[in-house]
């Protein structure tokens, strides 16, 4: 009574809360959002956004941060890689303990729980109210944008369902709320209509999910991996400010005209000439005058390029930890390049499918399960497999095993199911097929046989048994010892043969009662008198 007294009592603290919290906070408004930043953004400007940001006022670093993302293609293209590596694979809610039934009704419940999230959210579009919530990968999506920015945070939404609450919605909380100004994350109120207020509270974690999908220890108001980039981007944007320079200096051909030095009315023909040019698009000149077309340097223009190739490339690197996908670069024939940089970029991969689930069980389904009285642990959040390259090598490895005489146990099934991505379980011996002509043989003459002369067709019989039943068929050979009756082994030999077709079955289910028969007669059990 004690262990259900405290869990009712926990129980019933998280209900409390949930219930306390009341509805949704987070208010959005597109007009609360901060301005762009890119108007005048220099290297100057920068360093007063990071040093503002590192004195906890970040809301300028992070509308500098959406800026970017909104503004290059290649920044964008290469976190949305990131993000659909995970969001892209099929998704499971995986019990804790398989074995244990309240982990397996939690897991269930918790599945049902996003089904009709997402079901919720396809009848609020149809009803042109999609700001009202966020889908459940959408949400995922927003908690992934953690692998650049600092941190991303989700408000949770319950609601009373009977006598428990169900999830209603998972709101994005923008950015431009976020605050360290006291040295700690904190997230600013609204009013009813978006606009922010100047209260401010700490994210309980009854109400808020936040979510670090990144590697680094740092504080959150130093900029996060993110900070990295937005060198990158701006010297890649100004090279490319600085190349429309160039270009519109010395991109088009420019004409040099030659006049003898002391002609000075031929020079003033030319420059007259060429003033036509630009007018005509050419010129009119005496047969004697000399005049050149000069083409500007093709290194300087490529070099240019180059560089902003380059910060692309950095940029890639620090994204998905490699560039072939962005750019196809010739590594040689054989170089392996490719190899390495796809297992680097699948590490990435798992890593924030693993940072992602393990930041929903602890957040949000150990809350469900809690406030709903579910017993059993909160389950776990997959996503998708391993690499084609990683599945072939487990096949090749258990191929090996099994040559060796080794199997992987039971115990193990589980393990490699959430490696592979299916659910894996033993197959179920076939049942043999039963090649037994002395005992076929023997049936065949019981009834022209008489009862002295089937006794001794029996024994003969008997001694066939072990042969006829052995290996993968000793199951038959034992279920005929140790029946006590003919009813009951044959029903345990339709039990063994429930998988097979009728027409087999019947063939071996007469093989076995014939072998039954004679295995009695051997061993004295019963005279042939009482078949």
């Amino acid at each position: 009574m004690g262990i259900l007294q405290s869990i009712r009592d926990r129980v019933s603290a998280a209900r409390g809360k949930v219930t306390k919290a009341g509805g949704r906070l987070t208010m959005t408004n597109a007009k609360s959002e901060p301005s762009s930043q890119l108007d005048f953004m220099d290297a100057d400007r920068m360093q007063m956004v990071l040093r503002a940001a590192v004195g906890g006022s970040t809301r300028t670093l992070f509308a500098l941060y959406r800026d970017i993302i909104l503004t290059s293609a290649h920044i964008q293209t290469e976190l949305g890689k990131r993000k659909l590596a995970v969001l892209g694979d099929m998704m499971r809610v995986v019990p804790n303990d398989k074995k244990k039934t309240d982990d397996v009704a939690a897991a269930t419940f918790c599945e049902q729980q996003i089904g009709a999230l997402c079901s919720r959210q396809v009848k609020l579009v149809e009803s042109n109210r999609v700001s009202v919530m966020t889908s459940w990968r959408r949400a995922c999506s927003h908690l992934l944008d953690s692998c650049l920015w600092p941190v991303a945070v989700l408000e949770k939404v319950f609601e009373p369902d009977g006598s428990g609450y169900k999830l209603a919605e998972l709101v994005p909380v923008p950015y431009y709320l976020l605050d360290y100004s006291e040295g700690y994350l904190r997230i600013q109120l609204c009013d009813a209509n978006g606009s922010p207020l100047g209260e401010f509270i700490d994210p309980d974690p009854d109400r808020y999910i936040v979510h670090r999908g990144h590697l680094l220890t740092s504080p959150d108001n130093f900029g996060g991996p993110m900070r990295s980039l937005v060198w990158l981007w701006l010297l890649s944007t100004m090279s490319m400010e600085w190349w429309g320079r160039f270009l519109d200096r010395f991109g088009s051909p420019f004409l040099v005209g030659k006049y003898e030095q002391t002609d000075d009315v031929g020079r003033g023909i030319l420059e007259r000439a060429f003033s036509y040019a630009v007018r005509i698009g050419g010129l009119v000149v005496s047969r004697d005058t000399e005049v050149e077309i000069k083409e500007t340097a093709s290194k300087g223009e490529a070099g240019y390029g180059a560089f902003v190739e380059h910060c692309q490339g950095e940029m890639s690197k620090l994204i998905l930890g490699q560039t072939l996908s962005a750019t196809a670069t010739s590594t040689g024939l054989g170089s392996g390049v490719a190899n390495l940089q796809s297992s680097v970029r699948d590490d990435i991969r798992k890593f924030d499918a693993i940072m992602l689930g393990e930041t929903l069980r602890d957040q949000l389904l150990a809350q469900l399960c809690q406030i709903n009285g579910l017993r059993g642990a909160p389950p776990k959040i997959l996503w998708g497999s391993e690499s084609p390259e990683e599945l072939t090598a487990t096949g090749t490895m258990l191929k090996a095993f099994y040559e060796a005489g080794m199997e992987v146990d039971d115990g193990g099934l589980e393990p490699l199911s959430d490696r592979v991505g299916l659910p894996i379980r033993r197959r179920a011996p076939s049942a043999p097929e039963v090649n037994a002509p002395g005992l076929a043989a023997m049936a065949a003459l019981a009834a022209l046989m008489p009862a002295g002369d089937m006794d001794q067709v029996a024994r003969a019989g008997a001694a066939d048994l072990a042969q006829a039943f052995r290996g993968p068929r000793a199951a038959i050979a034992q279920i005929i010892r140790g029946s006590t009756s003919a009813a009951e082994c044959e029903r345990r030999v339709r039990e063994f043969t429930s998988t097979l077709d009728a027409t087999r079955q019947a063939g071996i289910l007469e093989q076995a009662m014939t072998a039954y028969a004679a295995n009695g007669i051997a061993t004295g059990r019963f005279s042939p008198s009482r078949l």
